[in-house]
């Protein structure tokens, strides 16, 4: 496949191709490999992805899971797709079109691709599974708060399986390896206590995309090529909703999260249905939906640096604590948080929060309206921090050209 980084082909030249050939799915030791030979001007490697073998009953044996992984970088590369196996018919007519409107949209650096399959599978008829991933973040557990937990979930919406994939979020080779079995390790015991069963999904499938395709731009397709893997057994999959509905939109943009409501449908099967939950809930409505669980009090995890425990101090932990801290909540969580320095940095940490104004502004919005909403204040000292940060900001402002202004002149005089 031409690297992702040469951008989309001209227009008007005939498209290179990368061909995917009919999987092969053979159990090698403890493990069941669903593995495929991709084919292009670059040569010939195989995708695959790898689970035990306790699991073989949910591998299908379609094109499908090859297809949705590998169409953002053949689009990336301007290269058709020609599949020597089947595949859906669903996903035939939504890939060719409407999915990667929304893709060339987000990431304007693809280009439109045709996909020629070896034929179309239009049977119905889903298996009985339904499956999330989970993380142990507020998104996966507030499914689990719906799906798990909750006595009104239909029992055709009530989990079955958990599934944790390692498609890019832990990082690039031998080291995105070893995060993914270690993170896998941390949450297994927890797992297993609810009772459910916890499918480790290794593939190489990031190892296809380029450094220009990051996993924040592509998550969507890569999950849901790993769910789409399990459709031998599971028939309907619950992907965990980054956003509420009001964020829903399609434009130039370095997260593709805001497309979630509306492209994650278009990449169902007639054998999975796939469903992306939790855009009714604003993000602080999940956090407090999260801390009805008391096993989330051993096992959350919202940091954004590797670790056994959340750091505190990084974005994510600062606005999940502070969170929890209005609602009068972030006590049931000493295991996860390391509470006592939170309170010996309270004022400077919650001044910090609450006068940014950069990055995600309308998370941070979310958490003044809980505050608001519940009576909560900021205690005088943290206050009075952020009001003279506010005073001394348009002054720092001024400063910064005046500075640069005379090291300019300095460096001209000399």
């Amino acid at each position: 496949m031409i690297p992702a980084d040469c951008g989309p082909a001209t227009d008007g030249i005939e498209k290179d191709r990368v061909k995917i050939s009919k999987p092969t799915i053979a159990v090698e030791e403890n493990t069941v490999v669903y593995r495929t030979e991709i084919e292009s001007e670059d040569g010939r490697r195989d995708l695959w992805f790898r689970l035990d073998a306790k699991y073989a009953d949910l591998v299908t044996d379609s094109c499908d899971p090859a297809l949705v992984g590998l169409l953002i970088p053949a689009m990336a590369a301007g290269e058709d797709i020609h599949l020597s196996g089947p595949i859906s018919e669903r996903l035939y007519y939504n890939l060719s079109g409407p999915c990667q409107n929304v893709f060339g949209t987000t990431i304007p650096i693809l280009d439109t691709i045709d996909i020629h399959p070896a034929g179309l599978r239009s049977k119905s008829g889903r298996p009985p599974g339904v499956a999330t991933g989970f993380t142990g973040g507020i998104d996966s557990f507030c499914v689990l708060a719906d799906h798990h937990y909750s006595p009104d979930c239909p029992e055709g919406f009530r989990l079955t399986h958990l599934v944790f994939n390692n498609v890019g979020s832990h990082g690039h080779g031998s080291e995105g390896e070893r995060i993914f079995k270690s993170r896998y390790a941390r949450l297994a015991p927890f797992v297993e206590r609810i009772g459910l069963p916890f499918v480790a999904l290794d593939s190489n499938l990031d190892s296809f995309y380029s450094e220009r395709l990051g996993f924040a731009q592509t998550h969507t397709p890569r999950i849901i090529a790993a769910a789409l893997l399990l459709q031998g057994g599971i028939g309907r999959y619950l992907s965990a909703s980054s956003t509420d509905y009001r964020a829903a939109a399609i434009y130039p943009c370095k997260y593709i999260s805001s497309t979630e409501s509306i492209c994650i449908p278009l990449l169902a099967s007639e054998s999975l249905d796939v469903l992306s939950v939790g855009h009714q809930y604003r993000r602080v409505d999940k956090t407090l939906k999260v801390a009805d669980i008391p096993d989330s009090y051993e096992i959350l995890d919202v940091c954004m640096r590797e670790g056994d425990r959340n750091c505190t101090t990084c974005r994510k932990c600062l606005r999940t604590m502070i969170t929890l801290d209005i609602a009068g909540l972030l006590d049931n969580y000493p295991e996860r948080f390391d509470l006592a320095q939170y309170r010996a940095r309270e004022n400077e940490l919650l001044s910090r929060f609450f006068r940014k104004k950069t990055g995600r502004g309308k998370l941070r919005g979310e958490v003044i309206a809980l505050a608001k909403e519940t009576g909560w204040r900021m205690p005088l000292p943290a206050r009075l921090r952020t009001w003279l940060y506010k005073i001394g900001y348009p002054i720092r402002r001024l400063q910064r050209p005046l500075k640069s202004k005379a090291k300019k002149m300095l460096w001209k005089d000399n």
